[in-house]
């Protein structure tokens, strides 16, 4: 209930074609993969609560079984190591299932102030923090995983998942991989520390650009929910 599930989740996304089951009572140590595994699977592997299965903590929770993806993780990081440069750290804070992989390079002289603020759990009004950013998150949707209310734009069903993270995650991991892709370009022209400044500046900037996105989010997150949990009045009745 505990362990092997997560096995077969992992398996499930990776060796699909294998078709495990998840009351099996052991599983096979090493895979090939179906396919090439890019940061981005790594990402869908660890950010998994059985996603898309009748098994889904966020959905039914069919089994009881315990999720890759837990509410109460704190961070995730994937290590890649490209062959031109040094190791790149892809870096979520909170939950990933609704956090966002940020690409941070390692060859830096200094961290992005947002993730060097201390973690103070009396503080989670902490708007400098990264931490606190995501986390914020992470609360809000596991209070409300649940629960569904009318899309005023569609006139459908929704929940917050698909209503408000999903769309930011795509636009902002699109975005985050455009800006990757151009800082390695211009990389490829600098050495020594002008190398290092310039890489220490992009990760600055892309960890700006994604907070901002998700403090917004939270803020229409904050709105839905109160679609969720409407405040009631109710008629009191004294007796002389």
């Amino acid at each position: 209930m505990y362990n092997r599930p997560r096995m077969w989740d992992g398996q499930r996304i990776l060796t699909s074609s294998k078709k495990p089951s998840i009351t099996k009572k052991s599983y096979t140590l090493f895979l090939k993969p179906d396919k090439k595994v890019s940061p981005a699977k790594v990402g869908q592997v660890l950010s998994s609560h059985f996603t898309g299965t009748k098994y889904s903590s966020y959905g039914k929770w069919k089994g009881g079984y315990r999720p890759i993806n837990v509410p109460t993780d704190v961070e995730s990081h994937i290590l890649h190591v490209p062959k031109e440069y040094a190791a790149i750290q892809w870096l979520t804070m909170a939950s990933p299932a609704n956090s966002v992989y940020l690409p941070f390079y390692t060859n830096i002289i200094d961290t992005s102030s947002q993730y060097k603020v201390d973690g103070d759990y009396q503080d989670p009004t902490n708007t400098k923090s990264a931490y606190w950013t995501y986390k914020t998150t992470a609360m809000v949707i596991e209070a409300y995983k649940h629960k569904k209310f009318i899309d005023s734009s569609t006139g459908k069903k929704t929940d917050l998942i698909y209503k408000d993270v999903n769309p930011t995650k795509k636009a902002v991991t699109k975005q985050l991989k455009a800006n990757l892709a151009q800082s390695d370009k211009v990389a490829k022209t600098l050495s020594g520390d002008k190398l290092t400044a310039y890489l220490t500046e992009q990760n600055q900037k892309n960890a700006d650009y994604a907070q901002k996105k998700w403090q917004t989010m939270n803020n229409s997150l904050i709105v839905h929910s109160n679609k969720l949990a409407p405040v009631t009045k109710s008629k009191l009745t004294f007796n002389k």
